[in-house]
């Protein structure tokens, strides 16, 4: 896309916005730009003390809620006989900032970077390789573990149907691939404007993915720039980028999955704010300026989300608790004496 006609766009996008805010002005403010969708407030999911940080989410064929976690390799399980540890200790993890289950394999596969690093005597950090793993769900062993290659940040995963990982690297501006039975990552798409200008939080590059309900069609969010993009592929075997015009910037855009009726449910980590939100975009492949739904708010800087296998009304909602250490308003020197996995019910 050219300078001029790049310019053109975001005219048009700005008068769209500024129409719609003067004829929620003109109305006595009673029409909002998107009115706030029903939202039914579950009593959340306590997790054990010492589970820190909660992240990466993903349920088994059975209904049990397997909760991974920034800072640790621990996988929980919760189901109706509480929360259990799922996983046999091992090393090479050591985080679980996203987790997806594989029913045709019954393998859970899960990205392990390292987020905070760790601190050593003389105060700098050392942050050891990022890596994906498998593990078997059996036995919960790890059964595969792959560094991300050229020092990459692999943050978030989809899982096709066919059992293809793609992996959004939040380090280098890419996306990889990894194919069934393969045990080497293999670039999908690179491209500049998968990363984030900016330092420390507003630098960090692509995050959240999720495949579209067409199929094939990757949805990717900038977590720094507040960005989302639609990955498509095309008819010479390419990748083709086009950003998702919304009709507000998105917060740290993060934890994406689809809905039903083929909406993008997100969480935005509001890390500057303070004011962690759960999100939706109708149809985010239509044409035109898509709008964006605030279905919650106030959440402390939410990491991931997952829709129920069984009832696509509920969604659960990682709360990081993240907030002591990157957010003003939330600046505390200990962390929160309880996380949650949030729950909510869909209008």
């Amino acid at each position: 896309m050219g300078c001029a006609e790049r310019e053109a766009r975001r005219a048009s996008v700005h008068a769209w916005r500024l129409a719609v805010s003067l004829l929620a002005g003109g109305l006595g403010g009673l029409v909002a730009t998107v009115p706030a969708a029903a939202v039914e407030v579950l009593t959340p999911l306590e997790l054990p003390d010492g589970f820190q940080y909660p992240n990466g989410i993903t349920q088994t064929e059975a209904g049990a809620l397997l909760v991974g976690s920034v800072v640790s390799g621990r996988i929980y399980r919760l189901d109706d006989e509480g929360a259990t540890p799922f996983e046999q200790p091992d090393p090479s993890v050591f985080a679980g900032t996203t987790l997806r289950y594989d029913a045709a394999a019954d393998r859970l596969w899960g990205a392990s970077p390292d987020f905070l690093g760790v601190e050593q005597p003389d105060g700098t950090i050392m942050r050891r390789a990022h890596r994906i793993f498998a593990r078997d769900t059996a036995t919960g062993a790890v059964d595969f573990a792959m560094l991300i290659p050229d020092d990459g940040f692999g943050n978030d995963i989809a899982l096709a149907d066919d059992g293809t990982l793609f992996v959004t690297d939040t380090s280098v501006p890419r996306v990889l691939r990894l194919d069934p039975g393969s045990n080497r990552l293999e670039t999908y798409v690179a491209d500049r404007r998968l990363s984030s200008p900016g330092s420390g939080v507003d630098g960090i590059g692509a995050a959240g993915i999720a495949i579209a309900e067409d199929g094939h069609t990757l949805l990717v969010g900038l977590y720094g720039a507040g960005q989302l993009f639609a990955l498509r592929r095309t008819e010479i075997g390419g990748v083709r980028l086009d950003e998702i015009e919304l009709e507000r910037e998105l917060e740290n855009p993060d934890g994406f999955a689809i809905a039903d009726d083929g909406s993008l449910l997100l969480v935005e980590g509001g890390v500057a704010s303070g004011n962690g939100r759960l999100t939706r975009i109708p149809d985010p492949l239509a044409e035109g300026v898509r709008p964006v739904e605030t279905l919650v708010e106030g959440l402390d800087i939410p990491v991931n989300l997952l829709i129920d296998r069984n009832d696509p009304k509920l969604v659960y909602v990682t709360e990081s608790g993240l907030g002591h250490r990157f957010t003003e308003s939330r600046r505390s020197p200990e962390p929160p004496s309880t996380f949650y996995v949030r729950r909510y019910r869909l209008d």
